[in-house]
């Protein structure tokens, strides 16, 4: 069963790193400003942040399965759509779509690993997803490689390969739902309330890897690399989020979550103080990018197992919509705020933000905890 869900998570990756560069070089082409590009880009995350307290009702009505099946399929029909219709105001409004019923999609698949898992493997199943989601999230742009950018055929390839990922999920024999009607509970505020540590971790995860993808190849030309080079930072620290996500979930099912999010908030705190000073030595900085990035994804996916850990049953539905609108807000503001602090302060600016954040996390980790 774990494993159907993974195909599926690994679709709703694939379209979050497909997606954007499609946009944004089709747009591009059309003539549009960036920020128009911005815009389109980042409607889904809006989106799910607007949508997010209805998606346990939708849950509760259609159940975890459908819920996926539903999102990753009316997702692909939307980019079938935007093959046929390239108009920016059409375009906004089918990323808006997109991000509400992939939103959907991709709440509904946590919540329902979370179900299948136990305290004594949810870490190691969470870091199997963080891996799963990340691959599809790097193989995005590998598919445009392939499909190329002009004309239908990256929307008919990227739809095709997204419905795909449903396929084990669909030949899954009938499954009891975990999710009930009468358990769902959409208070969310009260769900910060309740676990302000596993929110405020999805808060600097967002913030924080949004500011990463977005900002440090800016500051790889700004400390005088080339621009290949600079592309090069996110590709190793990527590389680290695939590839650390299954160990660090398998150390947390061994020393706590709480514990293992200490060690990532403290190693990815770490890790932008080193990085002007390594900026220039590859042999330093590969493993540094490579060990922070694994580390920073770390917040999102043992985030969700914390959150598994801590919310009842009846709870995560709500606990999990607010986590993923929280997350999302953190991406908003992450690229923005960083850009910001580089125009103030162009060396120190971005990695005094890139180490706050996670900082913050680790003391809030460190304190007492309070039922």
């Amino acid at each position: 069963m774990l494993a159907a869900i993974f195909s599926s998570s690994l679709g709703v990756g694939l379209i979050f790193g497909f997606q954007p560069p499609l946009i944004a070089l089709t747009l591009s082409r059309a003539g549009a400003s960036s920020f128009v590009v911005g815009a389109v880009t980042s409607a889904s995350l809006v989106a799910v942040i607007l949508l997010g307290p209805v998606y346990p009702r939708v849950i509760a009505r259609f159940g975890l399965r459908g819920c996926i099946v539903l999102g990753v399929g009316v997702g692909a029909l939307i980019l079938l759509l935007m093959a046929a219709r390239r108009e920016v105001p059409v375009w906004l409004v089918l990323r808006l779509a997109s991000g509400c019923v992939l939103g959907l999609a991709w709440i509904a698949s946590e919540i329902w690993m979370n179900e299948a898992s136990d305290d004594a493997s949810r870490g190691a199943v969470m870091g199997v997803y963080g891996t799963v989601f990340s691959l599809g999230v790097v193989l995005g742009p590998a598919l445009l490689e392939i499909t190329g950018t002009q004309g239908a055929r990256p929307f008919v390839c990227g739809a095709l390969c997204l419905l795909a990922t449903l396929v084990p999920l669909m030949l899954l024999p009938g499954v009891q739902q975990s999710v009930q009607p009468e358990r769902v509970r959409t208070r969310l505020a009260r769900t910060v309330r309740f676990a302000p540590v596993v929110m405020l971790a999805a808060w600097v995860a967002g913030l924080v890897e949004s500011a990463d993808l977005a900002l440090l190849p800016l500051f790889g030309l700004h400390a005088g690399l080339d621009e290949r080079a600079a592309l090069l930072l996110v590709t190793v620290f990527m590389a680290g989020n695939v590839i650390l996500q299954t160990p660090i979930g398998l150390l947390a099912d061994r020393i706590g979550r709480r514990a293992a999010l200490a060690l990532c908030a403290a190693s990815s705190a770490l890790g932008p103080m080193l990085l002007p000073r390594c900026i220039h030595e590859p042999f330093l900085l590969a493993p540094l990018l490579f060990v922070w990035g694994g580390t920073l994804y770390a917040f999102y996916s043992q985030g969700v197992a914390l959150m598994g850990e801590e919310f009842p049953s009846a709870e995560l539905a709500a606990a999990n919509t607010v986590f993923v609108m929280v997350y999302c807000l953190g991406g908003i503001l992450g690229p923005s705020l960083g850009g910001w602090l580089m125009d103030r302060w162009p060396v120190a600016g971005l990695p005094a933000f890139l180490s706050a954040a996670p900082l913050l996390l680790l003391l809030a980790l460190l304190r007492p905890r309070r039922r």
